[in-house]
């Protein structure tokens, strides 16, 4: 329903989908307006259902026309009404049940967005953050690894801590490659970077790894 999402967060910042850095009020007006797209959206529903019930009246008439004619000129032109009608509905959105409240909502957020202050902005938009449909797409775990800040060497963390960080930062990324394939790609990239892990304090893990809170 509605627009594509114009921006999403990249774990750093917010980008296009293609990964393109924009100017921050530029990503303010963007998220704002598609908001308030979806809004229109939704508020289009009860217009769109009225249309649906429209539509179907006259493609029931065409049908029945179509059936009754003798003449093959006229049952064909009654036919193809009936087709175009037929695509006509099947273009038009399903129906979705979502209260006014929820609407004048997405309206406010929107609005806010827009012309709240800067610090007021960013909390919205790193709220949203934590949404699946607000980030983008990683491919690979070492991208995630590569964002990671270095700690003393006295630090040092357990695979499993590891593990748990990369899920909760990265919750599609995880699900889709599963904890077997995930973890091996997950480490792999530790070790490239903090080098090959070993045993520290009974467990396995890397020293001098700064892992973001969760």
């Amino acid at each position: 329903m509605g627009a594509p999402v114009p921006f999403v967060w990249s774990g750093a910042q917010w980008t296009t989908p293609g990964g393109e850095w924009r100017d921050w009020p530029l990503v303010r007006r963007g998220m704002g307006e598609w908001l308030r797209g979806l809004a229109d959206a939704l508020d289009a529903g009860e217009e769109n259902e009225k249309l649906r019930r429209e539509l179907q009246g006259y493609l029931l008439d065409s049908r029945v026309a179509a059936h009754n004619a003798t003449d093959p000129d006229d049952k064909r032109w009654h036919q193809d009404v009936a087709d175009g009608l037929a695509r006509d509905l099947e273009a038009i959105p399903a129906p979705v049940d979502v209260s006014p409240l929820v609407v004048r909502s997405l309206r406010d957020v929107a609005s806010e967005i827009e012309s709240a202050s800067d610090a007021r902005a960013t909390q919205l938009l790193s709220l949203a953050s934590q949404f699946d449909a607000f980030r983008a797409a990683l491919n690979d775990p070492a991208t995630w690894v590569k964002r990671l800040g270095a700690a003393p060497y006295s630090v040092h963390v357990r695979t499993s801590a590891v593990w748990e960080a990369f899920c909760a930062a990265e919750p599609v990324l995880s699900r889709s490659l599963g904890a077997v394939m995930g973890k091996r790609a997950l480490f792999a990239a530790m070790d490239k970077r903090f080098g090959t892990r070993r045993k520290l304090s009974g467990y396995e893990g890397w020293r001098g790894v700064s892992l973001p809170e969760v």
